[in-house]
C-alpha cells in the first residue's frame, strides 16, 4: 500500500449530495455503457478494468479504499485474505468514490491526489459511496423480488454479497419482512429459555 502522503497534498473525496434518482440514472448509463461487464462475480475486476481502476491487495492496517494519485492510475484496495463478498462491496464502494466524487474534487482541488479513507474525517461522502454501491449490487427490482421470495439470504446467495448489506440495503428501501403484515420489524416475546 503506497504511504497515504506522498510529496503532493491528498484530500479526501468530497460529497456531491446526489440524490437516489441520480444516483440510480448514473448506475443505468454506467451499465448500458459498458454491457459485457457482469456484476456477480469476482471483485467486480470487469467493472474496474472497464473504468481504468486497478484492484490491489494489501495487508493491514487497511486505511485507504481508494487512492488517486495524480499522474497514475486509480487503486482500490482491498485487504489480502478478505472474504470474497466483503470485496465485492468494498469494490462498489470505490467505484461509488470513482464516479461521484473524483470528479467533483479534482475540480476543487486540481493540485491533489485522492484519498478515500475507511475512517474518512466527514463520513457524507463515504455514505453516498455506500449507497451507490448497494443500488450497483443490488438493483431495486431484483432486490424487491429476492427479498420478498426469500428474504436476506435468497438476496445474498443470488447476488453475491453478504447478509448484513442486504439488511442494510432493505432498511434504505424501507422494506417490510412479508409476513409481517406491512408492519415494521417487530418486537415479539418469546417463553424464556432455560429459566432466564
Amino acid at each position: 500500500m503506497p504511504a497515504r502522503y506522498p510529496d503532493y497534498p491528498y484530500v479526501e473525496p468530497l460529497a456531491t449530495n446526489v440524490s437516489q434518482e441520480e444516483m440510480e440514472a448514473t448506475i443505468t448509463d454506467l451499465l448500458a455503457n459498458h454491457p459485457g461487464v457482469g456484476l456477480k462475480e469476482g471483485p467486480l475486476d470487469g467493472l474496474c478494468r472497464a473504468l481504468n481502476v486497478d484492484i490491489e491487495y494489501s495487508s493491514p492496517p487497511h486505511e485507504m479504499m481508494l487512492d488517486v494519485p495524480l499522474h497514475k492510475r486509480a487503486v482500490i484496495w482491498l485487504p489480502k485474505n478478505g472474504r470474497p463478498k466483503n470485496d465485492r462491496v468494498a469494490a462498489a464502494i470505490g467505484i461509488g468514490h470513482w464516479i461521484l466524487h473524483v470528479p467533483v474534487t479534482r475540480e476543487k482541488h486540481p493540485g491533489c491526489g485522492i484519498q478515500a479513507l475507511h475512517r474518512p474525517k466527514d463520513p457524507a461522502a463515504q455514505l453516498e459511496a455506500r449507497r451507490f454501491a448497494y443500488i450497483l449490487l443490488m438493483p431495486d427490482e431484483a432486490f424487491r423480488n429476492l427479498w420478498y421470495e426469500g428474504r436476506a439470504q435468497a438476496v445474498a446467495d443470488v447476488l453475491n454479497v453478504p447478509t448484513q448489506v442486504v439488511y442494510e440495503r432493505a432498511s434504505m428501501l424501507d422494506l417490510t419482512p412479508p409476513e409481517s403484515g406491512g408492519d415494521k420489524y417487530e418486537w415479539k416475546e418469546r417463553p424464556a429459555i432455560g429459566g432466564y
